[in-house]
């Protein structure tokens, strides 16, 4: 009976790493996640208004653009919904904009609202463009309006009201794509340590550190799995990985022998 558990014991343990390399290289293999549809409309009273090469703000190109025109506004304005192609949580949400020639402030975009849907329903999340919202480029005239959204969504919706009728070439919307937060996992057995998420591991220098803040381990990852320079107690670690460009990304870990 002891054997029986133990052999099934073994078993589990192994269908958990498998699964644990299966997710691995599944969350490895994500990159960003384009628009690859796209709804533009005009409301309210809105002479003149319209969205020009709607289907040029859809895909990877980050090149070409839509291009969001304001005419004679009353009580309307135009909006452009760029839809993905799945539900998705946990993403950042990033929007290249710009306009033909008027360099970026954040109060020439004062009357520019995103907000996120999910199927067909709104989150009821639409907020201003602000400060934290906008990154400017080197180009003056070209930003990217960046965001974690809070739920989960399938597609984004730009808004324009008469708040930017200082926009005289009108406003361009070149791409928007969803980028998978940065992740990593961690798996221990008999003093090796399996490392997989989205974080770049090639060439990255991981370090291991017990709770009492001493470094016990650190080295050069060569490949997703290291094994530990001297042997530790079993317990729980603060594994930090450092990948080439400085990022640091840390998460708890429990060694087992």
């Amino acid at each position: 009976m002891k054997s029986i558990l133990l052999s099934k014991s073994r078993l589990f343990q192994a269908a958990l790493f498998l699964a644990f390399l299966f997710q691995s290289s599944n969350t490895q293999a994500q990159s960003r996640i384009y628009a690859n549809d796209q709804y533009s409309n005009v409301y309210g009273v809105c002479l003149g208004c319209a969205v020009q090469n709607p289907l040029n703000a859809v895909g990877d190109n980050e090149d070409n653009y839509s291009t969001m025109v304001m005419g004679t506004v009353l009580l309307g304005g135009v909006e452009q919904t760029l839809r993905f192609p799945d539900v998705r949580i946990n993403t950042k949400l990033v929007i290249g904009i710009g306009t033909n020639n008027i360099p970026l402030t954040v109060q020439l975009l004062s009357g520019v609202y995103i907000e996120t849907i999910s199927g067909t329903t709104s989150n009821n999340d639409s907020q201003m463009i602000t400060a934290s919202l906008l990154k400017l480029a080197d180009t003056p005239n070209r930003a990217t309006i960046e965001l974690t959204p809070a739920s989960s969504y399938n597609a984004v919706k730009i808004r324009l009201s008469g708040g930017v009728l200082s926009l005289g070439g009108g406003f361009r919307v070149y791409y928007a794509y969803q980028d998978p937060l940065a992740t990593i996992m961690a798996y221990s057995k008999a003093g090796q340590i399996t490392l997989g998420g989205t974080v770049p591991l090639e060439g990255a220098e991981v370090s291991l550190r017990n709770t009492s803040g001493k470094e016990v381990h650190r080295s050069t990852l060569k490949s997703n799995t290291f094994e530990l320079s001297t042997p530790q107690p079993e317990g729980i670690y603060i594994l930090t990985v450092e990948a080439k460009d400085k990022k640091t990304y840390t998460r708890k870990i429990r060694i087992t022998n």
